[in-house]
């Protein structure tokens, strides 16, 4: 009777076991990262009733019979399947998809294990969970300044630094990428022209060089010794000029020698078909003019206004297209520089910039070469020194100049409007404002200036038997001697699973479940009560009979 007794206690033992792992399972139903238990039972060892025997010829074997002895927890696993993940949009909240633990510095240098990735920062900047306060583990040399970034975590330490509103250093600009239209359509700059209203002729046919003045049909009386032929006009730039041409022996070669001999920034030509032109040495409006007249006096003459000078084209500067940008000095120093774009000839364009002088200078202001293809996409830019794709500017304050490579690369000549925008890589100052984590667990600080700078790499832990680690509470696991050693890396690599930022994993308890399993309990624990109701009832049947 006491066997059954006994029997009886071990069942109520196991459930009430049972029991308590449900019970745990749902206090912890919102608990962040926890991974639910079960209890799994084993039976006891048996007294042996009666042994087996074999067969012989005579009789068959005998089966053993055995009572067995009761019920035992034979162990309490834990499922570590993947809990929900819930958004919180706390920068310093992380989860992870897939297997993996966040590594966090316990007591004496004990590294403990979680799920749970609630962190935030202590009052050192180092990201630690603010339950326990212990520090939350890195890997690697990112955020050292190795790479010659801003080097925010010490190095030999492998706790987090995060030093919120920290002065980030800006960039300077080094590059322009220029993307857009420059109009097909616009027009080159034009030199100014005069020309004589028609070709110079003679009686035989077209004058040229060698052909007197005499012999010309606009020569009314022959010139004879002492006769003159005044010249007078303005330069391009408005200056008069101004000479005399003994017009006896003079042939047409001499009157354009003589107007060479006084002009200043133009030349004169005669054309095969004998037309008389003077044009500005440089492109641009201008001022040229030109009189040809007999002096008082001359006894010979000709009909110089039968045959003007008029101004067969007007000279201009070409299309032009301005764009302002703002670039960074090594200081952070915001600039304004002005760029202005030239169309040079059918396809070719040239690029001038221009800085205020406040801030510094230009060495070479210049992009010569802007060549584009016959059906309007980019060809080249620039040419060798000065004139390249590059402009150098001499900021004030600042020994070494700084240069800017420009990429016309993006720019198309088509035949619609002038359509330009600039981006350049130059940032200014700024300060730490926030943190984004990316799937491998690696930590950037995002600055106020847009820079982003590499913070940290989370040491993701994974083991080959979690099963096996020991929890210690507050959402921590440690490391057993069945569980294996912690191997450390980056999310996603190896069996690691992804890091997401801004979220929680949840409980992964069903609750439906453990539902059925408080049933489960209940019942067996109820059943096993009854197994020893009915033998105290026996075992008073039994003290009854010496009565």
């Amino acid at each position: 009777m006491s066997r059954s007794l006994m029997t009886g206690i071990t069942g109520l033992r196991t459930h009430q076991q049972k029991l308590d792992v449900v019970a745990n399972n749902l206090a912890n139903m919102n608990t962040v990262g926890f991974k639910s238990q079960s209890a799994v039972f084993s039976d006891l060892m048996y007294n042996v009733a009666r042994g087996a025997s074999a067969a012989t010829e005579d009789s068959g074997g005998i089966n053993p019979q055995a009572i067995g002895t009761g019920v035992q927890t034979a162990q309490i696993t834990r499922s570590f399947t993947q809990g929900t993940l819930e958004s919180t949009s706390q920068i310093f909240d992380f989860a992870i998809q897939g297997e993996g633990f966040f590594t966090l510095g316990g007591q004496a240098n004990d590294n403990v294990y979680s799920r749970a990735g609630a962190f935030s920062l202590d009052s050192n900047g180092r990201l630690v969970d603010p339950a326990t306060g212990f520090l939350v583990q890195r890997m690697g040399d990112v955020g050292e300044g190795a790479d010659g970034g801003v080097a925010f975590q010490d190095i030999g330490e492998s706790y987090i630094n995060v030093p919120i509103g920290a002065p980030i250093a800006g960039e300077a600009s080094s590059m322009v990428n220029f993307t857009g239209n420059l109009p097909s359509s616009s027009s080159p700059p034009v030199a100014e022209v005069l020309q004589s209203f028609t070709g110079f002729s003679t009686s035989s046919g077209v004058a040229d060089g060698t052909t007197l003045l005499n012999d010309l049909t606009i020569n009314t009386t022959d010139y004879v010794a002492g006769d003159v032929i005044e010249i007078s006009g303005t330069n391009p730039d408005g200056t008069p000029f101004s000479a005399n041409l003994n017009a006896e022996t003079a042939t047409l070669q001499d009157l354009v020698d003589s107007l060479n001999g006084a002009l200043t920034g133009a030349t004169a030509a005669l054309a095969a078909d004998g037309t008389l032109s003077v044009t500005s040495d440089t492109t641009g409006e201008g001022f040229l003019s030109l009189l040809l007249r007999d002096a008082s006096g001359n006894v010979g003459g000709s009909s110089f206004s039968a045959n003007s000078m008029f101004l067969s084209t007007q000279g201009s500067n070409g299309d032009t297209f301005e764009l302002s940008m703002e670039v960074f000095d090594v200081r952070g120093e915001s600039h304004r520089i002005n760029f202005d774009f030239l169309k040079e000839s059918a396809n070719t364009w040239s690029v001038t910039a221009d800085i205020r002088a406040e801030s510094g200078v230009l060495i070479d202001n210049s992009v010569l070469n802007l060549t584009f293809n016959e059906d309007g996409s980019y060809g080249l830019a620039g040419l060798t020194g000065v004139g390249d794709a590059n402009i150098e500017i001499q900021f004030n304050g600042i020994t070494a100049p700084q240069e800017i490579a420009l990429d016309f690369s993006g720019l198309s000549h088509l035949a619609t409007d002038f359509s330009i925008t600039q981006m350049q890589d130059g940032i200014p100052p700024g300060s730490l404002t926030s943190v984004a984590v990316s799937t491998t667990g690696e930590l950037t600080g995002l600055a106020s200036n847009g820079r982003a700078i590499p913070l940290a790499q989370l040491a993701i832990a994974t083991f080959s038997n979690p099963n096996a680690l020991d929890a210690v509470g507050s959402n921590y696991f440690k490391q057993s001697m069945s569980s294996g050693e912690a191997s450390l890396g980056s999310g996603m690599s190896g069996n690691r699973g992804q890091i997401m930022g801004g979220q929680l994993e949840r409980s992964n308890v069903d609750i439906a479940q453990e539902f059925t399993q408080l049933i489960v309990a209940q019942r067996g624990f109820s059943a096993n009560a009854r197994t020893i109701t009915v033998s105290d009832e026996m075992l008073e049947e039994l003290t009854n009979i010496i009565r």
